[in-house]
């Protein structure tokens, strides 16, 4: 009975032995598994940050197109507002007489400085008689009617050199040569 005693004994104490060790890998197993899940979470975190920072600056990188696209146009607006008012001037310059003529008599001395020998002077209907008069005392000559809302185009007597020195033609001239000058201005 004794020997039956100590082999329940020992049973027992294999069984606690058991229990002590399956309880012990529970619980690593457990600390492991609450390790991977915060370190899963961690990893997802930052993830989920760098996701919303990627989305925020393309966020922020839209808005500033946006507003870099809104700002051109509304230069650009500013711009052609300008060169418009400057072409609504120029069709009524004519108005004042005294400065057309002046103007007339700036495009004619540009022409001479620009072309050899006598000219020949082209100009709108309507100025016939005013550059008529800017003609007396000089060796250029009247040529055919042009199309303007103001100002003369010049050639020699061949024809093979030409100064355009119409209203319209000095307003593209100065919006190729001011415009990219004037958008600059608009930004500072």
């Amino acid at each position: 009975m004794e020997l039956l005693r100590q082999i329940e004994q020992e049973g027992e104490r294999k069984i606690r032995e058991l229990l002590e060790h399956a309880e012990h890998q529970a619980q690593e197993l457990l600390a492991q598994t609450e390790r991977e899940i915060a370190h899963e979470r961690e990893r997802a975190l930052q993830e989920l940050e760098a996701q919303l920072e990627r989305e925020r600056r393309a966020a922020l990188s839209r808005a500033h197109a946006q507003a870099r696209a809104e700002f051109l146009r509304a230069k650009n607006s500013v711009i052609e507002g300008l060169f418009k008012k400057l072409a609504e001037e120029m069709a009524h310059l004519r108005a004042d007489q005294e400065r057309y003529k002046k103007f007339l008599h700036r495009c004619l001395h540009e022409a001479e400085q620009a072309i050899p020998g006598p000219l020949i002077v082209h100009a709108a209907p309507e100025d016939q008689k005013l550059v008529q008069e800017l003609l007396k005392n000089t060796r250029h000559g009247l040529g055919e009617p042009v199309s303007t809302v103001g100002g003369i185009v010049a050639t020699n007597e061949r024809g093979d050199l030409v100064v355009d020195n119409r209203l319209e033609t000095r307003l593209a001239t100065l919006r190729a040569r001011y415009r990219a000058e004037l958008g600059r201005a608009l930004t500072h």
